[in-house]
């Protein structure tokens, strides 16, 4: 039996070694790409609140930032698709490259609050774009059928790993720079790392080759997709349960680090810690989700894993150990985030090819409008009170699951598999 687990382990292990060394160069730059920018990122989430905190700043100002790149995000989202197809995905993917680099030097640089949320909008530009071409880019330049389910299952895997890699360093960075400096500056350098590694990313792109581009007007291409656009109703199912689970997120996401320090008393070195296991133990629940949808239905496993969440949510702000703490927000994050590869794929599949786009970007776009909302309000209930946000977000996913059970379920799909959206868009924890 173990041999042939171990047999089993050793083909898996050497068909995705086999799927990276056969990938287009372009795919193996991106991969490279991603990695980079999700270790800048998990570090980021460790830090970020903390370094405005410990600068004097109002705890709105950690909330008015993420309003900003949500924002910045959002119109992203809506008006890029047409410049796909006229400049290409390498001089794109390196502005985004170049924003997250820009953006986050700035903001070590001891400048006023607001022109701390004024560079989180430029961060929203690169947040953006990459939401908005980077599945694309990697489906077009992967191969067909199993292996760019493997080549997807590889990002997937490569985000997480990176994402726990940068929120350990958020950890170790301060830890190890604390005896020869203040709080803030520790927390300055370690900003500072992420947008180093924010530059280091974009050296790979700048070998990709990109495809022929079409000499038509950008926003003609556009239009005349909307104006052929045949999913409004999809759309509108998708977006009202997502909405409500992105302000709720955002209303306690981006304080974390600070509910954790100020709360419960957790060094960043705990902080970081408990943000890194929060990203592994989210990838591996998610891996399950096709069993439980084979076994519940989509819609069922999207509203029962949101359900069995709020316990554990509720938990969060009521418990007052910090292991306690730790382990309901690992099983929040697990169960929430479960959900996520389902509505990729009622986003995706069962509707004309042309609208796939529009749908994904309109989403995203609906998404960052929702977490603008959250995460400004969240910022000011954060100056009050750093719990009660989370009474707040158990109701509004209630309500989530609740539209979901009524809005989703007359949505007739076919038999659930793994759709390219499940790898490449369920790492980040959304809610």
């Amino acid at each position: 039996m173990i041999k042939r687990a171990t047999g089993l382990a050793r083909r898996e292990f050497g068909a995705y070694a086999g799927t990276i060394r056969t990938s287009s160069p372009n795919a193996r730059r991106y991969l490279l790409m991603e990695a980079f920018q999700n270790a800048a990122a998990g570090l980021l989430a460790t830090v970020f609140a903390l370094y405005v905190s410990s600068s004097g700043m109002s705890t709105s100002v950690v909330g008015d930032v993420e309003g900003a790149l949500a924002l910045a995000s959002g119109v992203v989202c809506l008006l890029l698709p047409p410049l796909v197809a006229v400049t290409g995905y390498r001089s794109l993917l390196v502005v985004a490259g170049l924003a997250f680099a820009v953006a986050r030097l700035g903001q070590t640089l001891g400048v006023t609050s607001s022109m701390i949320v004024v560079l989180g909008l430029v961060v929203g530009i690169g947040d953006g774009i990459n939401r908005s071409i980077g599945v694309a880019f990697l489906s077009e330049n992967g191969p067909n059928g199993e292996g760019r389910t493997r080549l997807f299952t590889v990002d997937f895997v490569l985000r997480i790993a990176a994402g726990v890699v940068g929120a350990a360093l958020g950890g170790i960075v301060p830890t190890l720079l604390a005896p020869t400096m203040s709080d803030t500056d520790t927390l300055r350098w370690a900003i500072g790392l992420a947008g180093a590694l924010y530059l280091v990313s974009i050296l790979p792109i700048l070998g990709v080759t990109d495809g022929p581009r079409v000499n038509q007007r950008a926003w003609g291409l556009y239009a005349r997709a909307v104006r052929n656009f045949h999913s409004w109703d999809r759309l509108a199912r998708l977006v009202v349960p997502e909405a409500l689970v992105s302000f709720g997120a955002g209303l306690i996401m981006p304080f974390v680090p600070l509910f954790l320090n100020v709360h419960l008393g957790a060094n960043v070195a705990q902080i970081g810690f408990i943000q890194a296991a929060t990203s592994v133990v989210m990838a591996v629940a998610t891996l399950s989700t096709p069993f439980l949808a084979r076994r519940l239905g989509l819609v069922g496993t999207i509203v029962t894993t949101q359900i069995a969440s709020l316990p554990f949510l509720l938990v969060v702000p009521l418990a007052t150990a910090l292991p306690v703490v730790a382990g309901a927000m690992w099983m929040r994050a697990a169960l929430m985030n479960m959900s996520w590869p389902i509505y990729n794929q009622f986003a995706v599949e069962g509707i004309p090819a042309a609208d796939k786009p529009l749908v994904l970007g309109w989403m995203s776009a609906a998404w960052s409008a929702a977490w603008l909302a959250g995460s400004v309000v969240g910022g000011r209930l954060a100056e009050s009170s750093y719990t009660v946000g989370y009474f707040i977000t158990a109701v509004l996913y209630a309500l989530a699951a609740v539209m979901s059970w009524f809005l989703l379920r007359r949505i007739r799909l076919g038999a659930f598999d793994a759709v390219e959206g499940f790898a490449a868009e369920t790492v980040e924890p959304h809610a």
